[in-house]
């Protein structure tokens, strides 16, 4: 394939079919109609000599090629965008671009609204996506598919990061438990059946989890979830205890009708750090979405 053979917004063109999967929705964000993002879709799919975008159901959904190809799009463009406006610098109010951050329902939960409130004031143009944090997430970053990760601390120590914020586990039971009142002793806690969480990865409940072991005592899980924000109001009616971190607890207590007890270990707190590409240290586009992450984290 030659390059000047091609034009390269049909790159821009693919970047967003294939982060949408959907022709409506990639139109509406080139400003494109529905026919004509079909027809660029035709001539993607001539030039790569790929469907690109098979119909699974009602849905569409990528090829193996195209699943290959994306993350490397992605990265292109971002390069050649940042290259272009290397010299003028970065300008948050002007610019228009997507960020993507793979994180747990939990840290979505705390960072998404002061996010999306403060891009609103200081860069209206600028839009952050949200996807699930899983064992693909390294490899995902590394291709250049997603920007940023959200994770414990340890998880992944071979990419740049930086703080993001602590926050303590605490135990939390449904407010009529028919064992445990306001305190749960050890042997209670090693007794009662426990709600666990199972990310697909190295992911936060384990982090409790892995002190609770090295402290000598195994919960007794009878149920897994893949959801740490759904867990607070699966206890209702159930004898279940959980360990989640303290600000979900306190957000979701009233709502979910549950009581936060301490837990009767010595478990350290969670430590969530931001991770990143090293392509992109010094990528002014990052460099600034990282200031407003860690400004985030820290008014928490």
């Amino acid at each position: 394939m030659n390059l000047r053979h091609i034009d390269l917004n049909l790159l821009v063109a693919l970047d967003v079919l294939l982060s949408e999967r959907n022709v409506t929705r990639a139109g509406e964000r080139l400003n494109l109609s529905q026919s004509a993002m079909s027809s660029t879709l035709a001539r993607l799919r001539h030039t790569f000599d790929d469907e690109l975008l098979v119909r699974v159901g009602r849905q569409l959904e990528l090829t193996s090629y195209a699943e290959e190809i994306a993350g490397p799009v992605r990265l292109c463009l971002q390069q050649i965008e940042d290259l272009l406006n290397a010299r003028q610098g970065f300008e948050p109010r002007s610019a228009r671009r997507l960020f993507r951050i793979a994180a747990t329902d939990y840290a979505v939960l705390l960072m998404l609204a002061p996010l999306v409130n403060g891009l609103r004031t200081l860069a209206p143009e600028v839009a952050v996506q949200f996807v699930k944090l899983d064992a693909s997430a390294r490899e995902r970053l590394l291709a250049g598919d997603i920007d940023f990760c959200i994770m414990p601390e340890g998880v992944e120590p071979t990419l740049p990061s930086c703080a993001l914020f602590e926050d303590p586990w605490t135990c939390i039971l449904w407010d009529q438990h028919p064992a445990i009142g306001d305190a749960v002793s050890l042997e209670q806690f090693m007794a009662q059946p426990h709600l666990a969480f199972d990310f697909g990865t190295e992911g936060h409940a384990s982090v409790a989890d892995e002190h609770v072991r090295r402290l000598g005592h195994h919960r007794h899980i009878v149920a897994t979830t893949a959801n740490m924000t759904t867990a607070p109001f699966l206890l209702q009616g159930t004898a279940l205890l959980a360990l989640v971190p303290r600000r979900l607890a306190e957000r979701l207590r009233v709502a979910a009708g549950i009581r936060l007890v301490d837990i009767p270990l010595d478990v350290p707190p969670l430590s969530e750090r931001l991770v990143w590409n090293p392509r992109f240290t010094d990528s002014q586009p990052h460099q600034w979405l990282r200031a407003q992450l860690v400004s985030i984290a820290g008014r928490l």
